[in-house]
């Protein structure tokens, strides 16, 4: 009895020995990977869909931690690198933010435009169709400024510089205008009676003026080729009169001498 007591008191300190022989190999194990990847550092995804030319907020995105050695200059690492900015393109759930996709919310294509603002908050702004960053749209104004109404096409062709969503949908655009065109665009905003935005087909009509141009060239080239081709048998028909009163008179130079 006593000898299988000290058996087992045996195995029990062998079996403490190998783990903690096992528990050391796996610390220095742990403490070489860590050495290799370094300290983590937090850096920013998209933590739900975010429009291009959105400003992104702080609940716009989540932080997510990866090691050091992975951290690129490209990579947002603080808050305060995306305040007032934007993204260019449209982001998903799960997208890594960069620097190269963010630009400046106050950022316009040249110096002589601003933005204005259109928002369905106030109530007289209607949009017909989605629209993206880039679109073209043309507004139509309904007013009763010289107490007649009216409904005209107050601009067209106006590039949407930024798209302003909300939990419903889209709230609002920011257009680029210039600086002459701004304060029209605002007045008829607070003034007007309605202002309806309708999404253009600039690039398609692009392409249907296009092809009547050249409808009408070729008409044009048809049209001289037919105003030509009279011109051809006119002139064939005078040669073969000349020809035929040159025979004549020789006929006749002949029958004289006899």
């Amino acid at each position: 009895m006593f000898e299988s007591k000290r058996r087992a008191l045996i195995f029990m300190v062998l079996s403490f020995i190998l783990a903690a022989i096992a528990g050391m190999l796996f610390y220095n194990k742990y403490q070489q990977l860590n050495s290799d990847l370094g300290k983590m550092t937090d850096v920013y995804f998209a933590g739900k869909n975010i429009p291009s030319r959105q400003i992104i907020k702080p609940d716009d995105v989540v932080a997510v931690e990866i090691p050091n050695r992975y951290v690129t200059d490209g990579h947002i690492l603080s808050l305060e690198q995306l305040e007032n900015q934007v993204s260019i393109i449209p982001l998903k759930e799960g997208d890594l933010i960069t620097h190269n996709i963010l630009k400046p919310d106050t950022e316009l294509t040249a110096d002589g435009k601003r933005l204005v603002e259109l928002l369905t908050d106030n109530g007289n702004v209607h949009f017909d169709d989605e629209l993206e960053y880039l679109d073209r749209v043309d507004i139509i104004v309904s007013h009763s400024f010289e107490d007649d109404p009216v409904t005209e096409l107050f601009m067209r062709d106006v590039p949407v510089h930024k798209i302003i969503n909300d939990d419903e949908g889209l709230r609002g655009v920011a257009l680029e205008v210039s600086t002459e065109d701004a304060p029209e665009l605002i007045h008829m905003q607070n003034y007007a009676d309605y202002l309806r935005v309708l999404k253009s087909g600039a690039a398609e009509s692009e392409k249907v003026e296009t092809k009547k141009e050249s409808d009408e060239e070729d008409h044009e080239v048809a049209e001289e080729k037919k105003d030509e081709e009279p011109s051809d048998n006119t002139e064939d028909q005078k040669s073969k009169e000349e020809k035929t009163d040159k025979t004549k008179d020789e006929t006749k130079k002949k029958n004289n001498d006899k």
